[in-house]
């Protein structure tokens, strides 16, 4: 594996899935690498893996849900750490008819993949835009692209996110700092153990090796695996008209 530019690296959600991945990775690349989640047995875990392989690893017990206490420990952390690379990758998934939603059922959705996601990201915004270096991170989804039966408030938060992020790296073109949309499809973590059609899917290593590759080639969006990536834009592209009762039959 070849070294990284970044010196430190902070990823929530590391406990498992993607998160763990991304971090093993970048600790086998000479990262100092922060896992922060709300597991603190896991994350202890995952950190004496890494430092028994020669890395350097940190935790921090974090509940990203709490978007005020999140963005305020980022910064306190990143006043010492000084993250080059931070990776916005906590999210929880959920299903429910839109008939029968409620806003308990798209509560906790929010919380984690909306803001969450960006108390993450500005919280480690003020040391970049100072040092005028580092590189943002949002793990998004394939779901952004448009809306999927029983998964409104899923596909949403996705949506949200991908925005963001886009506009944020419009904004932040020529500061020195880079943003990266990552939009995976089906990968093998616990967030999709439950689901019974998975096409195309990929392990977290190598989803993980994807993302690193994007954010050294500073690619301001990434949609994987392939196969997810040509479905995604053609459902992007498909007007309402066929698009929604194609997918009403398709629930059925």
């Amino acid at each position: 594996m070849s070294s990284t530019p970044h010196r430190s690296a902070l990823i929530t959600g590391a406990s498992s899935g993607i998160g763990a991945a991304l971090a093993k990775y970048y600790a086998a690349a000479g990262a100092q690498v922060l896992l922060a989640a709300r597991r603190e047995q896991a994350l202890r875990e995952l950190a004496d893996s890494i430092e028994a392989s020669g890395g350097k690893a940190q935790i921090e017990v974090l509940d990203v849900s709490d978007p005020e206490r999140t963005e305020a420990r980022i910064r306190e952390l990143d006043h010492t750490l000084g993250f080059d690379l931070v990776v916005a990758n906590a999210g929880i998934g959920g299903s429910k008819w839109g008939g029968k939603l409620d806003w308990a059922d798209c509560k906790g959705i929010i919380n984690v993949n909306v803001s969450g996601a960006i108390a993450t990201l500005t919280g480690a915004l003020p040391g970049m835009i100072e040092r005028r270096a580092g590189h943002l991170v949002g793990i998004s989804s394939v779901a952004q692209y448009r809306g999927l039966p029983s998964s409104a408030i899923y596909c949403a938060s996705k949506a949200f996110l991908s925005t963001f992020l886009e506009s944020l790296r419009i904004d932040l073109h020529g500061t020195g700092v880079s943003v990266t949309d990552a939009r995976p499809g089906f990968i093998d973590t616990p967030l999709s153990a439950s689901l019974k059609s998975k096409p195309f899917e990929i392990s977290a290593e190598e989803a993980a090796k994807i993302i690193a590759k994007a954010v050294r080639r500073k690619r301001g969006v990434i949609t994987f695996p392939k196969q997810m990536a040509a479905v995604g834009h053609m459902l992007e592209v498909l007007p309402g008209a066929i698009y929604e009762p194609v997918v009403r039959r398709g629930r059925k």
